[in-house]
């Protein structure tokens, strides 16, 4: 039997440039190549030449959890909330505890035995443990059948306040105590979603979650190699913002590279990463803009290769009324991704696409190059103690401001096409407390917030 289009002879990568510049006239293939923040150039096309090699999957799962978070102020309020979400369609909640909770009242009917269950914690951690531990023996549940994770990151509270929650000693030891909790799913929880809301660009949030990682690594280098605490597995949590491919190749390029560092410590742990969709481009005075940038994000997010998923509501930086609406629009745009788009139907879609796979290796290696400047002044705390990834991170986002200042960087509803006719009332900007602290805090950016004062792009 003849091979299929073995009629056909090869063309070579020169062959398409010189048709290129016939059919445009002259404009060749370098006149077409841009480069984008990241140090990157991005060409007009890619063929199987740029492939770094032979194209394998970095993942191997087609399914996701659709996530919800939800902000307990109230117990009884949240419970209703909860179930509200697990009735429309989520397979994971993640709880965002700020002071001491009633667990038996928050998950009154919920039966946290069959969905993926997350408590992001910022009381002291001990107290916490022994409470849910408590609950789940008197429920006499299985904790080998739960999907239960504590999100106790101090490294990325650090980051963003400044201080640590108690002091460095403590705050590590505390990790400790997290990751040694048997009913654990994932032993050590990096959030990393702060990097890309500053406004950092994705060679540096990669950069920046491979230290944070590193340093945990570290600490348990130093408590004698004992990497058992982590053999359960990890989960990363990050943010995905609207440059589609190059979001989907950040994700596969982040397991390579936390594969790699496993690789290098000889751990053997399971890799999972949440994500959730940025708030940096939220636009909140023309809210029903952001869901068509959550889409796209929670594409990239899918077919980068996610586990969990969180959505965030088109109304989040704005007073409108319509938050039942938006809640339920934040699950359907995944259901839709599911049921309609069949996206859970495929492992890594980007597998072999010659534009992901060359952008997957380049940005990883530019990170990981990134990521040992930052271990050569001292690893990421060191390097936060010196002001160095601050300064970085202020850089790129004076350049996103920049950009989005002078219409290179366009979005709708924030810098352009604004609705007169909106309703909603500006967002009330939440600033960091500017008290005291050990280290500069990395800011969240808001870009809607910065040019609130500035007229919209009108070419």
């Amino acid at each position: 039997m003849q091979p299929l289009f073995s009629e056909f002879s090869p063309t070579s990568v020169n062959q398409w440039k010189e048709k290129l510049a016939k059919d445009l006239k002259g404009i060749d293939f370098n006149q077409l190549t841009w480069q984008s923040d990241t140090g990157i150039s991005i060409h007009p096309f890619y063929t199987k030449e740029d492939l770094p090699k032979q194209a394998q999957p970095v993942f191997y799962h087609n399914d996701w959890n659709i996530g919800v978070k939800i902000q307990v102020e109230n117990e009884l309020q949240a419970n209703k909330q909860a179930l509200e979400a697990l009735n429309g369609g989520a397979s994971a909640l993640c709880f965002y505890l700020t002071k001491a909770t009633n667990l038996t009242q928050l998950l009154k009917d919920i039966q946290i035995e069959f969905i993926a269950t997350q408590f992001y914690v910022t009381q002291p951690i001990q107290e916490f443990i022994n409470q849910l531990s408590k609950f789940i023996t008197e429920k006499e549940l299985d904790t080998k059948k739960l999907d239960l994770s504590i999100n106790y990151d101090v490294l990325a509270r650090f980051a963003q306040t400044g201080n640590w929650t108690q002091n460095k000693s403590d705050d590590h030891n505390a990790i400790k105590q997290v990751s040694q909790v048997p009913f654990n799913r994932y032993q050590l929880l990096i959030d990393a979603s702060l990097y890309q809301n500053t406004g950092a660009h994705q060679v540096t949030e990669l950069a920046l979650i491979l230290s944070h990682y590193n340093e945990y690594l570290q600490y348990f280098n130093e408590q004698g190699g004992d990497f058992s605490y982590i053999k359960k597995g990890i989960q990363i949590h990050v943010a995905i913002g609207t440059d589609f491919f190059t979001e989907i190749a950040k994700l596969r390029a982040l397991r390579k590279l936390i594969t790699f560092l496993h690789t290098t410590y000889n751990i053997q742990a399971p890799i999972s990463i949440s994500c959730t969709t940025s708030q940096v481009t939220l636009s909140p005075k023309d809210e029903h803009t952001n869901l068509l940038r959550s889409t796209t994000q929670a594409m990239s997010s899918v077919i980068g290769g996610c586990d969990y998923l969180y959505i965030e509501p088109f109304n989040l930086l704005s007073k409108s009324d319509e938050t039942s609406l938006a809640s339920r629009m934040a699950r359907n745009q995944q259901i839709i991704l599911k049921e309609e788009s069949y996206l859970n139907k495929t492992t890594d879609i980007g597998a072999g696409s010659y534009y992901i796979e060359n952008l997957t290796e380049q940005l990883a290696t530019r990170a990981f190059e990134q990521f040992k400047t930052y271990e050569a002044k001292g690893g990421f705390i060191a390097a936060l103690e010196q002001n160095i990834i601050q300064h970085e991170v202020e850089q790129q986002q004076e350049r996103l401001l920049e950009k989005a200042q002078n219409g290179e960087l366009i979005i709708i509803g924030v810098n352009k096409y604004l609705n007169p006719n909106s309703k909603t009332s500006p967002h009330t900007v939440t600033t960091q407390k500017t008290s005291k602290g050990l280290i500069k805090p990395l800011k969240v950016l808001s870009l809607a917030t910065h040019l609130e004062t500035v007229q919209p792009v009108t070419k």
